[in-house]
């Protein structure tokens, strides 16, 4: 082997070690969805979380995109985001940018439902600088609403819809650096309805016989 190629390869190889040695390493932001059980035609407020690897990575602002897909529905039914949403999720203690809130210091608008399907949910810190994002931060939460759309509750009961963050999504540092994030998607499943058991339905049913004819005899 020559002699300069021997040397060129040596070089090559302390070059490679010094550069992984100084440079830190790149750490994702891990973003979980929720998953959770609503009522039929009822309500349910689902959370997002915020984590990273170590060392802890720094958030300036966001824009979370989450949209919903039916994994199995009954026909007219469905899930929806509520629009105008709560963003009660700005006063929570847990939130990233809690008491630094750009939208809260500055009035504006956390959240934008596009579609009944999709939304947006944005913010910063209302004074430019990082936070820094280790596990257990609250992202956001959103308000979701099941529509039964013409179907009965019973026929409802068990339906499942995904809910995930859309690749638009991004996370950005003071500096205007961009993190990639990685995420897992929640689950809502619509819960069953809630039959009496014919022991408390004979009750029921007996009472409403007795107060008729106490009606009758007055």
């Amino acid at each position: 082997m020559p002699k300069s190629n021997a040397i060129a390869r040596l070089l090559i190889a302390v070059s490679t070690a010094l550069l992984l040695s100084v440079a830190p390493a790149k750490a994702d932001f891990e973003i979980s969805v929720g998953s959770g059980t609503v009522d039929p035609g009822g309500n349910l407020l689902l959370d997002i979380g915020i984590a990273s690897d170590a060392p802890p990575q720094n958030l300036a602002e966001f824009e979370l995109i989450l949209q919903i897909t039916p994994l199995s529905a009954a026909p007219g039914s469905s899930l929806v985001f509520v629009d105008p949403q709560s963003e009660t999720f700005l006063q929570n203690a847990d939130y990233i940018f809690v008491g630094n809130s750009d939208s809260v210091i500055n009035g504006f608008d956390a959240t934008l439902v596009s579609s009944p399907v999709e939304i947006i949910v944005s913010d910063g810190t209302a004074d430019f600088s990082n936070t820094s994002v280790t596990g257990g931060h609250l992202l956001a939460s959103v308000d979701l609403a099941h529509l039964l759309g013409g179907s009965s509750a019973a026929a409802t009961a068990g339906d499942q819809y995904g809910v995930s963050v859309r690749p638009e999504s991004f996370f950005a540092q003071a500096s205007g650096d961009e993190i990639d994030f990685s995420f897992t998607p929640g689950v809502v499943t619509v819960g069953a309805v809630a039959i009496p058991e014919p022991a408390a339905a004979t009750m029921l049913m007996l009472a409403s016989c007795g107060v008729v004819l106490q009606r009758r005899r007055r």
